[in-house]
């Protein structure tokens, strides 16, 4: 008995929704189906794949997380074959995660563009930490994530996009933005709005630790435009490393964005690929928009 790519394409959908009865909606077809795809599979590879209840849905197992990996890469490769060299006309499906805050500056030029070149391809997109999308693009939920210093990260490829560094998120009227420079000795006393996503709190607390300087932490929030229009109402400030083009909150108030003092490390935006996978076609052409389109998409300097 030899598998099909249909049968592949059966577990993937499973193994990408959770649950047999979505991956079915999914591909449009019966549950005993996409049943009996999962057991031949199983007979196959004399193996368990995944562990199936009603309460918890499907669940891969150790063995399963491998095979997908592997079947996403078997199915990646035959659809290339499918898109003739040069042929711009792509299809398929493409993944993209990209880190919570960078996704309003970085996205939307991205897709806009790249859905005007391949109207063909159907482009799903997750945003969250940078952990979680590096899981997702490990299993192969994801096929690239865009985040900050992905390059030092083992197993994964990546490009660069831009450089850029933390910078202070101050009232349009605190007496640093006059002065054009914000110093962490007399910053640290007042109350900080921390954006708590990892990586980024682990960074703008270690900035700090670093330079012997101990926060005081007002809030802690996930919410980048959330934060913006509490300093820009004068509840505080924050350090990013994302910057939008306009200094304006949601509310249209002005904020300021200050140069910290002692100046800190570079931040790394990147786009990043699994290195135990073959990129798709449409992957690899979002990749190289991404690299071409990295100047357009930088904070302002």
């Amino acid at each position: 008995m030899r598998l099909t790519l249909r049968q592949l394409e059966h577990f993937c959908a499973v193994a990408r929704t959770g649950s047999i009865s979505a991956a079915a909606a999914q591909l449009r077809v019966s549950r005993t189906s996409v049943t009996e795809a999962l057991d031949t599979l199983e007979r196959i590879s004399g193996t368990v794949l995944c562990h199936r209840s009603k309460a918890e849905g499907v669940v891969l197992t150790a063995s399963g997380e491998d095979f997908f990996i592997r079947a996403r890469s078997v199915l990646d490769q035959a659809l290339d074959l499918e898109v003739p060299d040069g042929d711009r006309q792509l299809g398929g499906t493409l993944a993209v995660g990209c880190f919570r805050s960078l996704a309003p500056t970085v996205l939307p030029a991205l897709w806009s563009e790249f859905a005007a070149r391949h109207p063909g391809v159907t482009v799903s997109v997750t945003t969250g930490n940078r952990a979680e999308l590096v899981e997702q693009l490990s299993l192969g939920i994801l096929d690239v994530v865009l985040a900050y210093n992905l390059h030092a990260l083992p197993g994964l490829g990546s490009a660069r996009l831009y450089d850029t560094t933390m910078y202070a998120l101050l009232p349009a009227d605190h007496r640093f933005a006059e002065r054009g420079r914000a110093p962490l000795a007399e910053l640290a006393a007042e109350p900080l709005l921390l954006m708590d996503v990892s990586p980024s709190s682990d960074d703008i607390l270690s900035y700090f630790a670093h330079h012997g300087a101990a926060p005081n932490v007002r809030m802690k929030s996930p919410d980048f435009e959330l934060i913006r229009s509490l300093v820009a109402r004068g509840l505080g400030y924050s350090i990013f490393i994302q910057r939008p083009r306009h200094d304006v909150s949601y509310e249209g108030l002005p904020v300021a964005c200050v140069p910290l003092d002692p100046e800190p490390h570079l931040e790394r935006a990147s786009i990043a690929w699994s290195e135990r996978r073959r990129l798709p076609a449409p992957g690899r052409s979002f990749v190289d928009l991404a690299i071409a389109l990295g100047p357009q998409v930088a904070p302002a300097p």
